[in-house]
């Protein structure tokens, strides 16, 4: 396998000077839909802005709260305030984006920053190069011993890789193969994402994941973001990833009972079905304590005014 990538978020200067964000803030469990918003930008660090529902939850917003560890009314509220604001786009077939993500993200796989490092070190070395001349003695000293430790990394890195050529060249077919069998043809574009795919998760992962896209009547995209879900939660096999699953749906399962047993906060009854505060109601929000001014503002938000 590959280096593992490591990814960062740049947070603007800016981000709480938005009106969006100010606007949010001051609904009702704001600051908590603001939490929810950062997670989820970071959750599609990996995908270019991308979050994928996989079809494991009931739906989306149970799919992205048990992951994100927040209650699945407030995840369902924020992506139709993020929508409705143009911060997320609806893309279809299971997939949003989030509009702001791309123009956040820095990313390096480990060689890269192991080798920035070691350029580091040799330049902070090369700067002894004006002390004293026994300071100088033990500096060179440092020097070579450097150099031949990185000589020994070359050879073990050169090694490696000629021992694991012909396995992955017969692996790249077979997933070449796999594509085909699939998706049909290769396109040659697609060429390197297959490479890189196979060297950063193996074989075996991406069958099961074309599996799984295959089951639900995806594209090969779809595979490719169960792969970096998988990356994400440090699930580096396929028996990790089958007990990811039993997980997850253990969990989604439990969720469920314990919503069927919950009463509802707030009945609706009596309130006429055009009002506001009914179609909150329906839509999982508790308006308990909310002036009718606010509800109106949050059913616009929501898009419930042309239900």
């Amino acid at each position: 396998m590959a280096d593992k990538r490591y990814y960062w978020f740049k947070m603007e200067q800016s981000f709480f000077e938005q009106k969006e964000i100010k606007y949010l803030r001051r609904l009702p469990g704001g600051d908590t839909y603001t939490i929810i918003y950062l997670k989820l930008i970071l959750k599609s660090l990996e995908n270019d802005g991308k979050i994928y529902y996989e079809n494991i939850g009931d739906d989306y917003s149970q799919e992205w709260a048990l992951e994100i560890e927040e209650d699945e009314k407030a995840v369902s509220f924020l992506v139709a305030f993020l929508i409705n604001k143009g911060l997320m786009i609806d893309c279809g077939f299971d997939e949003f984006e989030i509009t702001k993500t791309k123009s956040l993200v820095g990313s390096e796989t480990a060689s890269a920053e192991r080798k920035r490092r070691q350029r580091e070190r040799e330049r902070e070395l090369l700067q002894f190069n004006d002390v004293t001349d026994s300071q100088k003695n033990v500096t060179l000293s440092q020097v070579g011993h450097i150099e031949s430790e990185i000589e020994i990394e070359k050879e073990i890195d050169k090694e490696a890789e000629a021992s694991t050529a012909t396995s992955t060249n017969s692996d790249f077919q077979n997933l070449i193969e796999l594509y085909q069998a699939n998706f049909g043809i290769v396109k040659p574009i697609l060429y390197d994402d297959l490479k890189a795919d196979l060297e950063d998760y193996g074989l075996e992962l991406i069958i099961e994941a074309v599996k799984r896209a295959i089951k639900r009547q995806r594209e090969y995209a779809y595979a490719q973001g169960i792969l970096k879900s998988w990356n994400r939660s440090g699930i580096k096999t396929l028996e990790q990833a089958k007990a990811e699953e039993v997980s997850f749906q253990n969990k989604s399962q439990n969720n469920q009972n314990k919503f069927q047993q919950q009463k509802p906060t707030k009945s609706t009854k009596g309130l006429p079905e055009w009002g506001d505060e009914y179609k909150l109601i329906k839509a999982g929000i508790d308006t308990t304590g909310m002036k009718q001014n606010e509800m109106y503002k949050l059913a616009g938000e929501m898009g419930l005014h042309n239900e």
